[in-house]
């Protein structure tokens, strides 16, 4: 009598191996000794044999059962939202530029060799408050360096006035995920790490408020189950230990 044939969905093959540092179907089919053509039919989500998918959870070291969620974390994969913007002015930007440099620039008008000189010149602007903010930590205490790089921010919302253009920008929290293994003994584990970002944008004197959408990595969820961090031993947010694992110590 023929065994039963089930399928896992579409992707999950990979989803899961991943997690466990097998990120081909090469590698996969190394530690598994399935071959590749059936292995390609596994993650396309078509039928095997119930053996050979307890076979593969077994040497890939999970439950079978995490081969059929759908639902698992998959860190590899951004999000992303959408920004509603706002006009700046000098100090508004000078506010964005003392949390970070990390900015990126979207062109929603046309800007002419001209405009790009100007545009460069207050990116250069920028980048010198938040150098000189996280260094001296005072915005305040000014040098006359510092009051160059402030009278360039200004300036350039000048020029760009006198254009008939306008800047408008916001900051959001942006996430990177890293799986590693850490300490004597490896423990797998899921970091997430955030940073202030901005989006400036340069738009017509007859456009407001510009929403625009944006990349923010992948957001740790507000609540950590156990059954979908396949692999994960520990998660971290921002270096600070979240989630733990609870290892079962069996009696002596």
């Amino acid at each position: 009598m023929s065994e039963k044939m089930i399928a896992i969905p579409e992707g999950n093959l990979l989803r899961v191996a991943k997690i466990k540092n097998l990120k081909t179907l090469v590698a996969v089919e190394e530690k598994t000794r399935i071959d590749r053509k059936t292995l390609m039919a596994i993650n396309a989500g078509r039928p095997v044999e119930q053996t050979i998918l307890q076979s593969i959870a077994d040497k890939i070291k999970v439950p079978i059962a995490h081969l059929f969620k759908s639902d698992q974390i998959d860190i590899y994969t951004c999000h992303y939202r959408d920004l509603k913007l706002q006009q700046l002015d000098g100090d508004a930007l000078r506010e964005i530029a003392g949390k970070t440099d990390y900015i990126t620039w979207v062109l929603n008008a046309n800007v002419s060799k001209d405009l790009e000189a100007i545009l460069f010149q207050l990116s250069t602007s920028l980048r010198g408050w938040f150098k000189k903010v996280s260094v001296k930590g005072d915005p305040s205490q000014q040098d006359d360096l510092d009051m160059t790089t402030s009278a360039g921010i200004d300036e350039g919302v000048k020029e760009f006035a006198r254009h008939k253009l306008k800047i408008f920008g916001a900051t959001y929290v942006g996430w990177r995920t890293m799986h590693s293994l850490q300490g004597n003994v490896p423990v797998q584990t899921l970091e997430y790490r955030s940073r202030r970002r901005a989006v400036l944008s340069i738009v017509a004197e007859n456009k407001t408020n510009p929403i625009v959408r944006v990349s923010i990595g992948v957001e740790p969820p507000k609540k950590f189950v156990a059954g979908e961090l396949v692999g994960i031993d520990r998660v971290d947010i921002d270096g600070t230990q979240v989630w733990p694992r609870k290892i079962k110590h069996s009696r002596k």
